[in-house]
């Protein structure tokens, strides 16, 4: 068929087409003008409603649809609202509210695109602050909760205050709320196409201004209703989907004689203890404190704490000052697959950024010791900034005011923290960081020989260590959908001993000397794209350069050292993973990864399944699951014990040793009553397997227990086995107060070369734990808190003493063979603390005192034999211990 070249349609089928088109595109064109003309006719005052007997919510969604209004309210007050009718003819929104919430109790105000609609204040003038009330400042950034882009024009309200104080996001997703009373606030940010978030009592002091960083779901294109949810300890990260919450700053300062130290304040968590009072180590769900992950900006660093001792004990307090960090993560198992290297929990910690627009500093002295920090923007205009902690403090302060911290130890440390932010155009932001600390303990007794003390009863026991982690971390966002993170880090810690006892005639001799050092370069990077709001991927890569410098030293029999422990050289760790994200529907999200780990000093691989599940149901019930495999090396010097051979060469007989695993199963429901008050319970159970245990049926000992044991021949045959249930009812910190209870009960075993099951070192079989605090105003300018918290445990696991032996042998003789098999007497533990704030202008003062032990209960920590009345006695903990403290910030 030929066509004419001015001929623009010839066949039939062509020509039907292209009229189908024509008309498509006019239907098109006018809809959009009448879209177009019923908005400007909304906006103009052209509203026509006439509605009988509806729901107040009903005619905000009404108008929502026919107006580019934004409506922030609470879903409970509307629903409480009593039918209503509104009939208006060519008008304003204004003109339906008012009709609308006519005797409802509420009343609504307008900021910008967005009208808040609050209950009716009886008295507002009651409520409004005398002139001299300080003033404070909120400001922040709200991003997308899965691509972590900057949202511009969100809207972010000051909902308690009158009248009504609130801001738009910037194009970088900043905002800025000025002349704030001091006091506390709840923030409601929405933005269109997403998921409102209510921040309850946010607190803005008088001395520095509060940034906080908003995280908001975008909502599925499928959801049709307006979603508010409320922040109330939900993961940082959105692909944790059980046994994993964010703690804030404020939780670490306010329970009661958690002393700011983040590792003491999550020991009141469901599944979570301590081994004893002086040590913050962490034991979750009856494992081991060593195979907890610590990661610092991403990336694993030593474990951060002051008097740490490689593979012995986790530390005694953090390095890391409370003034450094941002809000973090905590997990206690089936953590997503960008967690590798662990096998109980995760402590995500992440550093804050100064502030970019002014210079604030602080200074605190204490018991404790003294503190300075300082933080800043490098010039105007620019949003660097600089943030610096220092910190020194010596508990013989407390000594030498007769205050028992414990027997006779006199711990020192000091620590430096820091972290500078240097964002650019279009490069992305970079920032540099680090931490460290050192620490010394000089622990001894020295009898009294002229008064008839046994001399050989002496020693002295000298400890240090110091850590550090420093790093340089680069974020861009290739697009407003994805950003990539890269992380160059290097850290360092190292553990000294020297034990010495004290011969028949009063001299002291060397009995053990060790000085462990580990060294790691790391390069970690992450890429992160969300595809739609259906559908987000993670993956990322990191290497890991260890390297090792050990030797250990123990006297035989003759008092001759001989070295048990040696090696220097270098090791490596990869880790590799793939995760991703999918809400299946409005209700469901599933989470789904790979990780895989390769540990270069035995050759071991590693590929791990990581699965997760949430079911959200009706009344603010959610259902959750998750399955993880996990894996984790061992510390170091356990893989270099060495045995003399009679040449005189070393075998090491554990160099082999594979990375010890952990399947982990996990269901949770949540239930949440109203905004403030949640129920949550989680079972789990562990299944542990190669874990390395002695070749040797007749010994016990395990890695998982700390330390290093001498001469053992060491193999991945035994086996372990955690079960549990935990309970969490909490009242979230609304109204004033705050109040949280915890109860685990669970059972920790596991199976040596034996082939029986024995219980664990940290089988307590029940945790129970009651935190709670009142805070209320004292004048217009002063502010008080109280707070207690309450520790009930089952008692600790010990080595039962054979006591007709220990009475042969005049020392005590222990039964390996039942070890841990005996508890001493419960745990019990009753804190307490207050603070009072003094606000003035640019300035806070606090003073605090926080008791540990209000009831000076010494509790039982190991069972030991006393020689003179032939008798099994207990080792206490410390008693009744005060710390106070005074702060003031500028």
């Amino acid at each position: 068929m030929h066509y004419l070249p001015e001929t623009t349609v010839s066949h039939p089928d062509m020509r039907n087409r292209s009229g189908m088109a024509r008309g498509f595109r006019m239907i098109l064109v006018l809809c959009i003008c009448l879209s177009l003309a019923q908005n400007t006719f909304a906006q103009q005052g052209g509203l026509n409603l006439s509605l009988r007997d509806t729901t107040v919510e009903a005619v905000i969604d009404l108008l929502r649809s026919r107006t580019d209004m934004n409506f922030i309210y609470n879903h409970e007050e509307l629903e409480k609202c009593p039918p209503v009718s509104v009939t208006v003819a060519g008008g304003t929104v204004e003109e339906v509210l008012e009709q609308c919430l006519q005797g409802t109790g509420l009343t609504y105000q307008k900021m910008n695109q967005t009208i808040i609609i609050a209950p009716l204040k009886e008295n507002p003038a009651k409520d409004v602050p005398p002139k001299e009330t300080r003033k404070g400042v909120l400001k922040g950034m709200v991003i997308d909760r899965d691509s972590r882009v900057p949202l511009a024009f969100a809207t972010v309200v000051v909902m308690n205050t009158d009248p009504m104080k609130g801001s738009t996001t910037d194009e970088l997703g900043h905002f800025r709320i000025e002349n704030l009373p001091v006091g506390r606030y709840t923030i409601n940010v929405s933005y269109v196409g997403y998921e409102d978030l209510m921040l309850p009592e946010i607190f803005v002091g008088s001395s520095r201004e509060v940034e906080i960083t908003v995280a908001i779901t975008e909502r599925s294109e499928s959801i049709g209703e307006v979603m508010i949810s409320v922040a109330k300890g939900e993961p940082l990260n959105q692909m944790a989907t059980v046994s994993s919450r964010s703690f804030s700053v404020e939780e670490t300062k306010r329970y009661a004689a958690s002393i700011s130290d983040p590792a003491r304040m999550v020991q009141v968590f469901a599944g979570v203890t301590g081994t004893d009072d002086a040590t913050n180590e962490i034991v979750i769900r009856g494992n081991s404190p060593n195979w907890l992950l610590w990661r610092m900006e991403g990336v694993e660093i030593p474990s951060p704490n002051h008097l740490s001792e490689e593979g012995f004990s986790s530390g005694s307090v953090s390095i890391l000052s409370s003034d450094m960090l941002a809000t973090s993560d905590f997990y206690t198992g089936a953590f997503p697959a960008e967690f590798g290297n662990a096998l109980s929990g995760v402590f995500d910690l992440r550093l804050r950024n100064g502030n970019s627009e002014q210079h604030a500093f602080s200074a605190q002295a204490g018991m404790l010791g003294i503190d300075f920090s300082a933080e800043g923007p490098f010039k105007k205009g620019y949003e660097g900034s600089y943030l610096v902690n220092y910190r020194y403090a010596t508990l013989s302060l407390m000594n030498d005011l007769n205050i028992q911290v414990s027997e006779n130890a006199l711990p020192n440390y000091q620590d430096l923290s820091f972290k500078v932010n240097l964002p650019t155009r279009k490069t992305g932001t970079f920032s540099m960081w680090a931490l460290g600390g050192q620490s010394d303990d000089n622990e001894k007794y020295i009898p009294d020989i002229t008064s008839g003390e046994d001399a050989e009863t002496g020693y002295r026991d000298y400890t240090r260590s110091a850590m550090y982690a420093t790093g340089i971390t680069h974020v861009i966002f290739p697009d407003d959908r994805s950003y990539l993170r890269t992380v160059i880090s290097h850290s360092s810690n190292r553990s000294a001993e020297t034990y010495e006892l004290m011969d028949s005639l009063g001299h002291l001799g060397i009995h053990l000397e060790d000085e462990l050092q580990n060294g790691a370069y790391r390069v970690s990077s992450t890429y992160n794209r969300k595809f739609s709001d259906h559908f987000t991927f993670r993956t990322g890569l990191t290497w890991s350069s260890l390297q090792y410098d050990y030797y250990s030293q123990l006297a035989d029999t003759s008092g001759n050292l001989r070295s048990y422990v040696g090696g220097r050289g270098q090791t490596g760790l990869l880790q590799a993973y793939l995760q991703s994200k999918y809400r299946v529907s409005t209700h469901t999200l599933f989470t789904a990864g790979l990780y895989y780990a390769w540990f270069a000093l035995s050759n071991d691989h590693s590929l791990e399944p990581r699965l997760g599940l949430q079911i959200e149901l009706p009344n603010q019930q959610k259902l959750s699951f998750g399955y993880g495999l996990h894996s984790r090396h061992e510390n170091l010097p356990v893989y270099f014990v060495q045995i003399e051979q009679e040449h005189g060469t070393a075998d090491y007989p554990n160099r082999d040793l594979q990375m010890t695993r952990a399947s982990h199963f996990v269901a949770g429901y949540e239930k949440m009553l109203g905004n403030d008050f949640q129920i949550n319970t989680e079972g789990y159970f562990q299944n542990i397997s190669k874990l390395p245990v002695p070749l040797n049926p007749d010994k016990y000992w395990s890695p998982i227990f700390g330390g290093i044991g001498p001469n053992d021949t060491l193999a991945n045959i035994g086996k372990g086995r955690n079960y549990g249930l935990e309970l969490t009812v909490q009242k979230f910190f609304t109204k004033g107060y705050y109040g949280m209870f915890t109860a685990s009960v669970y059972d920790s075993r596991y199976m040596p070369a034996d082939r029986k099951w024995h219980h664990t070192k940290y089988n307590s079989n029940y945790i129970f734990n009651l935190v709670g605090g009142k805070e209320f105003r004292w004048g217009e300018n002063r502010m008080v808190g109280l707070n207690g918290k309450i520790i009930w445990n089952g008692g600790k696991r010990v080595i039962p003493l054979d006591l007709d032996a220990s009475i042969a042998s005049g020392e005590a003789v222990y039964r390996m063979d039942e070890i841990y098999s005996r508890k001493t007497p419960d745990y019990f533990r009753i804190d307490m603390g207050v603070n009072i704030h003094f606000f003035s202008t640019k300035t806070e003062h606090i003073l605090s005192l926080d008791i540990q032990n209000v009831t000076n209960r010494r509790n039982a920590y190991a069972e030991e034999y006393d020689p003179d009345a032939e008798r099994r006695v207990y080792y206490l903990l410390s008693g009744f211990i005060p710390i106070l403290n005074y702060r003031i910030e500028f």
